[in-house]
């Protein structure tokens, strides 16, 4: 269980900060469970979900993971078996989102990434299905890391390319 005051990964929401926990009193939520008031870091607003819900919460991580992780991204391989059927690549992708892990999210990123400029080289487009995937995947590791580096979302991906210049 999460404490008040803490920040954690919300599912598909990214970073929120725990406000309370314990009863609402709010039309249409269950009177008699616990539920954390979570307040999203990005976006104004405020979500209610019961603490024994089965959508993926985890803390959000440690400063010295995001700099680990960043360090080592062009170590983390892009391998991944996606179907080259558009709506099975769709179902792998969002499979693979919903695990909430950075290591996956940047696999999603370089897989897509470099399967675009294998098809730009032969003048294809790229299946928009990817390019959707890809950007769920950027939103969300971007906003972590952003997060814990004390740098906007934006500027993230820049901070990664200038940290892994050789």
């Amino acid at each position: 269980m999460f404490g008040v005051d803490e920040y954690v990964i919300y599912g598909s929401e990214g970073v929120c900060r725990v406000k309370a926990i314990g009863r609402v009193e709010i039309s249409g939520l269950d009177p008699d469970k616990d539920y954390y008031t979570l307040v999203p870091f990005y976006r104004s607003g405020t979500i209610y979900t019961p603490t024994d819900s089965g959508i993926i919460m985890r803390s959000v991580i440690s400063k010295e993971y995001a700099q680990g992780l960043v360090s080592r991204i062009s170590e983390i391989s892009s391998k991944l078996d996606v179907p080259v059927n558009v709506k099975e690549a769709g179902l792998y992708y969002k499979q693979i989102l919903r695990t909430y892990e950075c290591e996956n999210l940047v696999r999603i990123i370089k897989y897509v990434f470099d399967k675009q400029r294998r098809l730009a080289a032969l003048k294809r487009n790229m299946p928009a299905i990817e390019i959707k995937y890809m950007k769920m995947a950027e939103d969300m590791l971007y906003g972590e890391l952003g997060f814990v580096l004390g740098i906007p979302p934006k500027e993230v991906k820049d901070y990664i390319i200038e940290k892994n210049a050789v």
